[in-house]
């Protein structure tokens, strides 16, 4: 019998503030910088489920069922504060790779979506955390976490003999690691950004990349950059590199890793 996965996409708001109860204010500040400031996000999360297709039905899952059960789940957390209305967090970080994690163990105690294969959690625009069901029949939990992070990077490179045209991208940045358990995080995002702008954004955008050493004997396309890339951004984090995907303006998308 066939196997196939199932994805459900729905959005909820909450309000949180990265906090660790053992540290003073300064340390907090210090660690978190914006982060450690009450805001809020609208959060797209994505869960999918795997399983066998029902030669009746067609379907892993009745469709409006698995809408109502996210639905259900959400609801404890939609327009919350994280820190103050959920005892989840009394303990844990409010990041948004805690907050995928707790969502995981919600859906791993209900009996419909037990075979959970993945959730992903999308906290705004640019910043996205991944859980995906472990190898390891005997773990019935993850143990590290997938991160995202999205910039812009607009470059020149040569279309032809005679004409440069301007290339906007989108870059996401995919780490792998475990989750910190006092910071509540993969990586620090201040810190790879930092990163990311010193290695990539600052000396390409805007260049010419086709003149560029790295590239100036081959033709530039969403391959030969992203292998470009991958090396600057190999160590570019405390956590591991996991791959990259560029999608340029015309919706052309090209995930790559090495």
């Amino acid at each position: 019998m066939a196997r196939s996965t199932l994805t459900k996409r729905i959005e909820f708001s909450a309000s949180h503030r990265y906090f660790n109860e053992e540290w003073d204010e300064e340390r907090n500040r210090r660690v978190f910088g914006p982060c450690f400031q009450e805001h809020g996000h609208n959060y797209l999360l994505e869960v999918t489920l795997g399983g066998r297709v029902d030669p009746v039905t067609g379907m892993i899952i009745n469709l409006y069922d698995l809408k109502q059960i996210v639905t259900d789940v959400l609801e404890e957390f939609d327009h919350k504060h994280l820190n103050f209305d959920m005892p989840y967090f009394e303990r844990l970080v409010p990041t948004t790779e805690n907050l995928t994690l707790v969502l995981w163990r919600k859906f791993r105690e209900r009996p419909e979506t037990r075979d959970i294969a993945s959730i992903r959690l999308g906290e705004g625009e640019n910043l996205w955390a991944e859980l995906h069901q472990p190898n390891d029949p005997d773990n019935v939990e993850p143990t590290e976490a997938l991160l995202t992070r999205r910039y812009a990077l607009t470059v020149r490179r040569n279309a032809d003999a005679s004409h440069v045209e301007t290339w906007p991208l989108s870059l996401d940045v995919t780490l792998r690691g475990p989750i910190d358990p006092v910071t509540g995080r993969v990586t620090d995002i201040r810190a790879l950004d930092e990163r990311v702008r010193a290695q990539v954004l600052d000396t390409l955008t805007g260049t010419n990349v086709s003149q560029h050493p790295e590239l100036a004997d081959q033709p530039v396309t969403l391959p030969t950059l992203a292998k470009v890339l991958w090396s600057r951004l190999l160590n570019v984090a405390d956590a591991q590199l996991e791959r990259l995907r560029l999608t340029d303006h015309q919706g052309l998308t090209l995930d790559y890793s090495a």
